[in-house]
């Protein structure tokens, strides 16, 4: 799908050979802030749990997706999105920015990493888009299972945050399909009608 100018293609094949529902097909496809989708989709407020943040050389694969060199200086995060309420893990994710492209207190709200990037970009009043560039399925991780506190399956998407012209951002988030259909049939279950 690399290139692709629309990015739903993928999505609606990953969800005609997986089943999907509605919801995970628009969290795998909207191009806004995750944070601000799952709010508004549990209707709680969502809290940032910083698993790792570090400035490291940009391996390759992230390289690419910047257009940077190999090896630049980037901020390396791997963050959990949380239910503030009772800390149930919803996503995972990990971004790496060039920081040869951040502004200084941008880069100070980033390094402090208990803001979500969505809240940061909105707070420095940055314009950008979202591009997604693959989206998949997994059935099972033992790594995400410890992070997301299930067992799987798993939906993960990676997209680049462009800014001026240029990546800026390049994320990769993964979450369970549990919560989300959980959610889901308790909705059912409380329409008019429902079962």
């Amino acid at each position: 799908m690399r290139g692709d100018d629309r990015p739903w293609r993928r999505v609606w094949s990953l969800s005609s050979e997986r089943d999907l529902w509605a919801l995970e097909r628009v969290l795998l496809g909207h191009d806004g802030s995750m944070t601000n989708l799952l709010e508004l989709v549990f209707g709680q407020d969502i809290e940032l749990k910083t698993i790792r943040q570090e400035v490291v050389r940009s391996p390759l694969a992230a390289a690419r997706r910047l257009q940077i060199s190999q090896g630049d200086p980037v901020n390396d995060r791997e963050i959990l999105l949380v239910l503030k309420a009772d800390a149930t893990p919803l996503l995972y994710a990990r971004s790496f920015t060039p920081l040869s492209r951040l502004e200084p207190a941008f880069k100070a709200d980033l390094l402090r990493a208990d803001i979500p990037i969505g809240h940061i970009l909105q707070a420095h009043k940055i314009e950008s888009r979202r591009t997604l560039l693959s989206a998949g399925y997994r059935a099972s991780s033992r790594r995400m299972q410890r992070l997301l506190c299930d067992p799987g399956p798993y939906l993960w998407r990676t997209y680049n945050i462009l800014a001026k012209g240029k990546p800026l951002i390049t994320i990769t988030e993964t979450f369970s399909l549990r919560p989300f259909r959980e959610l889901c049939r308790e909705e059912v279950k409380t329409c008019p009608g429902g079962q």
